[in-house]
């Protein structure tokens, strides 16, 4: 089982590499099809089969199958096990009780006081991810896969499944193979376009599977225009007062009236819901530039023995990632924000090119060293670390003649990691 390497966070364009901060999660990879996403030659695709994935209350399923105990229980994922936090997603039983995402865990707790809140493992829920797109290249080639977000995807088909019968013969195979290999359900959507795909989804949760054609699309017509990706709740409120209420009453309204109200978009809007969405399987082609990983801690900390454990751990993880994408790092970033959202960081060029966490982290601690340090009077509630100047990964290590190193079979203790949690297996480093 391996971990999916993408990083939680954005990299920005500019000269001061402390804009990382900004949190913005890299899923979903984009909001909507735009414009330049579509072949504008192409009135609708014709004779495609697209297939969109998505996982059931996915965190919180996860959860519930790890833990039977969790069976049946209004369980969500996103706080810190505690009162603190955000719901990332939550069980279906404690979504009857009126529990949403993205809202607070007190709030949730005041709708549904059973509620059990469990912190995010997000490198257990991405190596999920990765298996399932491991177990997609069975059926379509590489380049017909796209993972959307951590829980969804789209496959397209075509080169596979003369007909819609195929599709869905495809569809329930590798519903049942996810079943066999993770014991976990999805939901599915099939569609002559990603959008109506995408929308189907919804139609049948949990665990349905969902097929749109030219000939029954009424059933997506019918939908909230709030269901179509990109419309949100105010784009949502915008329409309404001009009369656009369903995803049929879009697909009918005039051009120029979208035009006006949402500029490009709107015909983007419009295209979306009338079936004209002609864009393709999206695959990130740019060369990574940067990995970075951030965590704001539940409790603050200024012990030296716990700053040093979390900047370890941190490291650990960028390191899995790097050696995930087969790539190295010229530089390592470390910093460090207190209570009082003031902060402190630093960079340092390693020696080598490496994905070494012995390495890395010894890099991290001589930048610490000429950092501010946090105290009980100011203590860290933040850290980050990020590198850069990234490489393939050439397997060229030791390059020093006179200097002894060993070698360590980290691909192996990574699947380790991936399946029993981080701190089932450690590299002994010297804090």
């Amino acid at each position: 089982m391996q971990t999916i390497s993408s990083s939680f966070f954005i990299p920005r364009e500019g000269d001061e590499f402390n804009k990382l901060y900004k949190r913005v999660r890299i899923m979903p990879l984009y909001s909507f099809p735009h414009l330049k996403d579509m072949n504008l030659r192409l009135k609708s695709h014709v004779k495609r089969f697209f297939v969109h994935i998505d996982f059931d209350a996915f965190f919180a399923q996860v959860e519930q199958r790890d833990n039977p105990k969790l069976r049946g229980k209004a369980v969500s994922v996103g706080g810190n096990g505690g009162s603190r936090g955000i719901v990332m997603t939550a069980s279906y039983e404690a979504r009857a009780r009126g529990v949403e995402t993205g809202m607070s865990v007190v709030e949730a707790r005041k709708l549904c006081p059973e509620l059990i809140s469990l912190p995010c493992y997000g490198p257990k829920y991405e190596s999920i991810m990765a298996n399932l797109q491991n177990m997609l290249k069975e059926y379509v080639p590489e380049e017909c896969i796209e993972q959307y977000s951590i829980d969804e995807c789209f496959i397209d088909l075509t080169p596979v499944a003369r007909n819609f019968f195929e599709a869905v013969s495809i569809a329930k195979n590798i519903k049942a193979n996810l079943k066999r290999l993770e014991n976990l359900t999805a939901s599915m959507g099939i569609s002559y376009n990603k959008t109506f795909a995408k929308l189907a989804t919804k139609l049948m949760k949990p665990n349905g599977l969902t097929v749109i054609t030219r000939e029954n699309e009424y059933k997506i017509h019918s939908m909230p225009v709030t269901k179509l990706w990109g419309v949100g709740r105010r784009n949502g409120v915008r329409m309404q007062v001009n009369g656009i209420n369903t995803i049929g009453d879009l697909s009918k309204a005039p051009f120029g009236l979208l035009r006006k109200e949402f500029g490009i978009n709107g015909i983007v809007f419009g295209r979306l819901a009338r079936g004209e969405d002609t864009s393709e399987i999206y695959r990130k082609e740019k060369k990574e530039k940067s990995l970075n990983h951030f965590h704001t801690l539940s409790e603050p900390v200024y012990k030296s023995e716990d700053v040093k454990k979390e900047i370890r751990r941190i490291g650990e993880f960028i390191c899995r990632k790097m050696r995930f994408k087969e790539l190295v790092a010229g530089y390592v970033y470390l910093a460090l924000r207190f209570e009082d959202l003031t902060y402190t960081s630093g960079s340092l060029k390693l020696s080598q090119y490496t994905n070494d966490d012995r390495e890395i982290y010894d890099a991290s601690m001589v930048i610490f060293r000429h950092m501010r340090k946090p105290g009980i009077m100011l203590q860290g509630r933040q850290f980050g670390m990020g590198v850069y100047d990234l490489h393939l990964d050439t397997h060229t290590v030791n390059l020093n003649l006179f200097e002894k190193t060993s070698s360590l079979p980290f691909t192996a203790m990574d699947k380790l990691k991936a399946k029993f949690g981080e701190d089932v297996i450690r590299v002994g480093i010297e804090c």
